[in-house]
């Protein structure tokens, strides 16, 4: 890792050369990406990369090259620039990593090249699965920006006798993952799937102070994504959930300095802390926080709860990041906190 970090600038500089002098069609002012976008797709590619040489997880890398690969197509170019992009990076690296290392690292590029080489129609799907119609309903009254309908929806649920925390695990969240797919498949402008989630928060927020919470339990919790993380829907979610069941909550919102994280924890001194991972690049500072937060509280530290797209993608990188539990959403992570308070409870008070 240490070696990959410290010639990570001289790696996209000397490949995004490479590669705009070999497709000057592609990378040209005003082309389909623009020359300016070959350092960004560069960075973009290796945050994937990272995690499977220093973890080997593959999973979002492979996930990365599908849709990478799709995309390319519905643009008419060939995914023939990531096969030189993947080779040029190769090169680099090869400089630099040695034994071992550079063992691991030729065979990932070689089976990221394999990734590219299959048919991207029969690897790569929007996953449009089946949503309930009322849930397909929820989906399409974001994408308008109809609070009043998003909330009608869920307010149904609600009378039917669902907690918030299931109405919303029933209807928003599946309608939002839609929202995102339709965005990657490029059919949903920037516009639209932002339009969207500012329709959800709004919706969440409004729903929320119209619920009387549980008792207060006299346990705390704080909620924070680390920084370079913006993706705080879910965390959002779950958030209200403890507070509904009676939690004392903070919620800090997105891209939080790791050490204003670490001030809040030690003055609020919570008993669960909650993160979330929704890319490969927010792994290191979620980790980072973990290793920190237990070399300063030897024996009592906060519960550390992890989620978000990536981990739910791939629950083992949960571990890797010196997690103690991950949720897939609101109601699992109510259920596992219950589950493990307090007989693994390490935490102080």
């Amino acid at each position: 890792m240490q070696q990959f970090d410290h010639h990570r600038e001289e790696l996209i500089r000397f490949s995004s050369h490479r590669i705009t002098a070999h497709f000057p069609e592609v990378y040209a002012d005003g082309g389909a990406f623009g020359s300016d976008r070959c350092r960004e797709e560069l960075t973009f590619l290796l945050e994937f990369i990272r995690p499977a040489l220093i973890f080997g997880i593959l999973e979002p890398l492979e996930d990365c090259l599908r849709w990478l690969s799709a995309l390319l197509e519905r643009r008419g170019l060939s995914a023939e620039v990531v096969h030189h992009a993947l080779e040029e990076m190769r090169f680099c690296l090869s400089r630099y990593l040695h034994g071992e290392n550079r063992q691991r690292m030729s065979a990932l590029f070689d089976h990221a090249k394999a990734i590219l080489c299959e048919d991207s129609e029969r690897v790569f799907r929007d996953e449009d699965s089946a949503l309930d119609p009322s849930a397909g309903q929820v989906m399409q009254a974001l994408i308008r920006g109809d609070r009043l309908t998003v909330c009608t929806l869920i307010e149904t649920a609600l009378a039917e006798g669902h907690s918030l925390a299931e109405a919303e695990q029933r209807l928003l969240q599946p309608a939002l993952y839609q929202v995102g797919r339709e965005w990657h498949a490029n059919r949903l402008s920037v516009a639209r799937e932002h339009l969207a989630t500012t329709t959800a928060q709004d919706a969440m927020a409004q729903l929320l102070f119209k619920q009387a919470p549980s008792p207060r339990n006299g346990l705390r919790a704080l909620f924070a994504a680390p920084p370079g993380n913006r993706h705080v829907l879910g965390l959002r979610m779950i958030a209200d959930a403890f507070e509904m069941a009676g939690w004392s909550v903070q919620f800090l919102g997105a891209d939080v300095p790791l050490e204003s994280l670490l001030g809040q924890i030690q003055d609020f001194d919570p008993h669960l802390l909650g993160l979330t991972a929704s890319l490969p690049q927010h792994l290191w500072p979620v980790r980072n926080l973990a290793e920190e937060i237990r070399r300063q509280h030897t024996g009592t530290y906060p519960l550390i709860l992890v989620g978000g797209m990536l981990i739910n993608r791939v629950p083992s990188l949960a571990m890797a990041i010196s997690a103690d539990l991950w949720a897939a959403d609101a109601c699992d992570a109510l259920r596992l906190v219950d589950d493990a308070w307090p007989a693994s409870c390490i935490c102080p008070g």
